[in-house]
């Protein structure tokens, strides 16, 4: 299954990169979303047991100690955890999506590896603005909930719309404002303060869309690009970067390069295009890439270029 995809509702009529999951045109209600998701199983907490070796014809059972999550409609164990492990029911995650239905339209709930975390992405009205004409940035609140004993739950502001594992991970790195809590005393009690952080998570993105502008307005030739190239690369005089010549490209003529051709804005795409973007690729490379720029290098390189592109426009 792709990206650990196991089922979800997408809505605006946008697919996923892995073209699963259930498409609507527009928006619905979060609970025909959790629902179309098929998000809204239940979990248990059941005490594990293992075969105890004593010579007879059937072993015996002993308790391991330790406790299963174990969705209770497929039966499927998602995860091991502790006594003291508390349960949050999907339920909670939808009472979060219902409680700023007024603040925010739903995008997505997705459901990843058997049930083991299921989230939704939904997007903050006012908090979408165009960098340059026809380049839109948009501002979205993530809700997440982990049954693999493991995640825990929460709500997290991000640009990045939550499609698959990979892209979950991504957004819970990515630096927007947060809260979250685990599975521990009074987590059920806790829920409906992760939706505090919303105000501030607005002023962050103001910020974030004023600096993009900025990086739009910045003149960036071919040479300049080099060497922005040089710094995020670590470069050295003498170096050869093996993948300049695709850089280069990508910087002439990448994904969204006719919007603020020849700026810094457009080098910090070109870099992140190369190093995270999954377009035109097999399903081989398509999954490398994924990997390589949510949980590795790729992410990083990115997330740098972005630092000293701002670096560049506040110095």
């Amino acid at each position: 299954m792709s990206a650990n995809f196991t089922s979800g509702w997408l809505g605006n009529g946008e697919r996923a990169w892995h073209g699963q999951g259930v498409v609507t045109p527009g928006t619905l209600p979060a609970r025909e979303a959790f629902e179309t998701a098929d998000a809204l199983f239940a979990v248990e907490k059941r005490e594990l047991y293992y075969p105890v070796i004593t010579g007879e014809d059937e072993p015996q059972h002993g308790k391991a100690g330790v406790f299963g999550v174990v969705r209770t409609d497929t039966q499927t164990l998602l995860g091991v955890v502790t006594k003291q492990y508390e349960i949050v029911q999907n339920e909670s995650l939808l009472r979060m999506a219902e409680f700023i239905h007024e603040e925010a339209d739903m995008d997505c709930v997705i459901v990843l590896s058997d049930g083991a975390k299921v989230c939704f992405t939904a997007t903050l009205r006012g908090a979408e603005t165009d960098i340059v004409p026809g380049d839109t940035v948009k501002r979205r609140i993530v809700g997440y909930l982990g049954h693999d004993g493991k995640t825990g739950c929460g709500a997290k502001f991000t640009n990045i719309r939550v499609v698959c594992q990979n892209t979950l991970t991504a957004a819970l790195r990515d630096t927007g404002a947060s809260s979250s809590i685990t599975h521990k005393g009074t987590a059920n009690a806790n829920f409906d303060a992760l939706i505090s952080s919303i105000d501030v998570s607005r002023q962050d993105f103001a910020h974030e869309c004023d600096l993009m502008r900025e990086f739009s307005r910045t003149a960036m030739n071919m040479s300049q690009f080099n060497e922005f190239v040089d710094e995020v690369y670590n470069v050295d005089e003498g170096d050869v970067l093996r993948k300049r010549q695709k850089l280069e490209q990508a910087f002439r003529a990448g994904y969204g390069a006719e919007y603020a051709s020849f700026s810094l804005w457009n080098g910090f795409n070109a870099i992140t295009q190369i190093e995270t973007s999954t377009r035109n690729q097999t399903a081989a490379k398509t999954r490398a890439q994924f990997a390589r720029g949510t949980f590795g290098i790729g992410a990083q390189i990115s997330k740098k270029a972005f630092t000293i592109a701002r670096d560049l426009v506040t110095a």
